[in-house]
């Protein structure tokens, strides 16, 4: 059966106009949506569209040696390379970042093919903002009424959750095609009576397009665009340890990172200056995505003789007790968890020391009545993974229960400070609790974290993929437009910030890490792809900076000038590197999360 379908999609047999009519529109969709390109990966499309490909050079795989062949005997020279793979285990035949596009009008649908692996394939080999074209029926096709035991259809959630979160949706064109029985109908008529329906199909497949009425398309031709999370990465880490001198956030002279960069905005973009003051939660946050990224599958040694100027640098700040009292609990909790990373990534027990005495600190002087302690807890488990003892496991215990009971009816937490309920407060909390989850082993606990997300996704999520800072009453909003209509600033929920996305995605990496198996994915493309660009503005906020982050904030109106939030704080930045991070690791695929003992992090030193 496998074989039949194969060979018998390479060149499909004739068709009159009713199904003809359908060939078309996903063919000149992938064409248009494609444009000329230079080299071009075609994954077993019908061999009418390789053929009419405007590309430099074409390369076609295909599932079966047989597909090949026959496909070969068709398109002969207009196709300059073939290759194929196993639809179970397909695993494509060449390097990294190697095609400038790729196309799959059709394979989409078929049952034995591995889509999630074949579709995390197609983002490795193709080059940097690259665009893949692919197909997929949807329920509303008139075949899903006998093809559905045979074939696979996808409704449009479906359909774009295989994107995520390596591409981010650029184009779509929707396609009608009649109901079954209509379609049945028209199929019985004369060819010539045929062509009035099919002008009809094409003025709705216009309309759906246009209107973006999603559920009443009967087929989805999708340009995907790649994000590259890796380059990304790149530059979140050379701003981090790039001298201020040039812009970036290390100082040479002290040998630590910076607090901020400020910024003017003038008409060449932002002119950027440093912020030396000290809080001290913005370089512990910095220090934090550094470590996770260095702990990660992903590093390098590139940046570690300024990784432990940094972890020197606090080493003597924390020994100081002047010092350490000052420190809030969104300083601590970061610290503790970098240097515990530290002490097991650079086998460095002084490291492991200063996290402790960290813990020592802390265990009694903050008592989770603020919602920020909850990043005391995010510490401790790395600590407890590093070194763990029975007075830390108790600490982390009592952490977990306080943050549990900290849930309310309208899904989100509520501790007594006044901001409890702001994003970034419900994120540090998922993070510490899902840490804590992780570590005891106490899954239970994990329907606590989905109802926060979806309260986040939910209430907060906006259609763009931007999350709002907190979601208010409309009589706070309507007095909140009247003055700013009057000249005062800005109320902090018409703020976007980026590093409310890179908090969310690092939340949700944390529940996957725990064992969570609800399927955030989507939505974690989307608050990416919000940086990026993929907003109600079609801001890049990376590129608007110059720094290779982005930039801090996008008010609802598009604004990045009020006065007291025109800088870029490092500890967003430390978020940023860990979102990436945390992307291109094992959580984010699917054969990563089977179970909690599998965590990337697992395979720390239990002593």
């Amino acid at each position: 059966m496998r074989e039949k379908i194969l060979n018998n999609w390479v060149k499909q047999a004739p068709a009159p106009p009713n199904i003809q009519y359908l060939r078309d529109a996903e063919r000149y969709s992938a064409w248009d949506q494609l444009g000329s390109q230079g080299r071009v990966l075609d994954i077993a499309s019908e061999s009418n569209v390789t053929a009419g490909l405007d590309a430099d050079h074409v390369t076609r795989l295909d599932f079966a040696p047989e597909a090949i062949e026959y496909a070969a005997e068709l398109l002969g020279d207009d196709v300059d390379e073939y290759e194929s793979t196993d639809p179970e285990h397909p695993e494509l035949p060449f390097p990294d970042d190697h095609f400038d596009a790729a196309v799959s009008i059709g394979p989409y649908d078929w049952k034995f093919l591995d889509v999630d692996a074949l579709t995390r394939e197609v983002h490795r080999v193709l080059k940097p903002d690259a665009r893949f074209v692919f197909s997929v029926p949807t329920p509303r096709s008139p075949y899903w009424n006998r093809g559905r035991n045979k074939y696979r259809y996808f409704e449009p959630d479906e359909a774009l959750s295989h994107m995520s979160p390596d591409f981010r949706l650029g184009d779509v064109d929707l396609v009608f095609q009649y109901p079954y029985y209509p379609h049945r109908a028209i199929n019985l008529l004369d060819e010539e009576y045929q062509e009035y329906f099919v002008d009809a199909a094409w003025w709705a497949t216009d309309k759906l397009t246009e209107h973006g009425l999603w559920d009443r398309a009967a087929y989805l031709v999708l340009g995907a665009e790649k994000l590259d999370y890796d380059g990304f990465l790149d530059g979140g880490l050379d701003a981090l340890f790039r001298s201020t001198d040039e812009n970036g956030f290390w100082d040479e002279e002290e040998e630590k990172f910076v607090r901020a960069l400020d910024y003017e905005l003038g008409d060449d973009g932002p002119t950027w200056s440093v912020d030396d003051s000290i809080q001290w939660r913005y370089a512990p946050f910095a220090l934090l995505g550094s470590m996770q990224w260095r702990s990660s599958s992903l590093a390098s040694d590139e940046y570690d003789d300024q990784l432990r100027q940094e972890l020197e640098y606090f080493t003597a700040r924390v020994g100081e007790d002047d010092t350490l009292a000052e420190m809030p609990s969104y300083g601590i909790g970061p610290l503790t968890a970098a240097f515990a990373l530290a002490a097991e990534t650079f086998d460095d027990p002084n490291y492991g020391r200063t996290a402790r005495h960290l813990f020592d600190h802390a265990v009694d002087r903050f008592d989770f009545t603020d919602a920020e302690d909850s990043l005391l807890a995010y510490g401790w488990s790395y600590l407890y993974e590093y070194e763990p003892t029975d007075d830390v496991r108790d600490a982390l215990e009592d952490a977990l229960w306080s943050m549990n009971e900290r849930l309310t009816m309208r899904h989100t937490f509520r501790f007594e400070n006044v901001t409890t309920r702001r994003h970034q407060n419900q994120m540090y909390t998922v993070w510490g609790l899902a840490r804590a989850i992780e570590v005891l082993e106490m899954p239970g606990y994990l329907d606590t974290l989905e109802e926060v997300l979806d309260f986040a996704v939910d209430e907060r999520m906006r259609e763009d993929g931007a999350f709002i800072w907190e979601d208010v009453s409309w009589r706070r909003r309507r007095k909140a437009d009247v003055l700013a209509k009057v000249g005062f600033r800005p109320a902090h929920w018409k703020f976007l910030y980026e590093c409310h996305q890179t908090f969310f995605v690092n939340a949700v990496s944390h529940y996957y890490d725990a064992g969570g198996r609800k399927d955030y994915d989507r939505d974690v493309a989307r608050a990416m792809a919000w940086i990026y660009g993929e907003n109600d503005l079609g801001t890049n906020l990376v590129d608007e900076s110059g720094l290779g982050v982005p930039m801090r904030f996008l008010t609802t109106s598009g604004r990045m000038d009020v006065d007291d939030q025109m800088f870029k704080g490092a500890y967003e930045v430390g978020s940023y590197v860990m979102a990436l991070t945390n992307l291109l690791s094992e959580p984010f695929r699917p054969e990563g999360r089977t179970d909690p003992q599998t965590s990337r992090r697992k395979t720390m030193v239990q002593r």
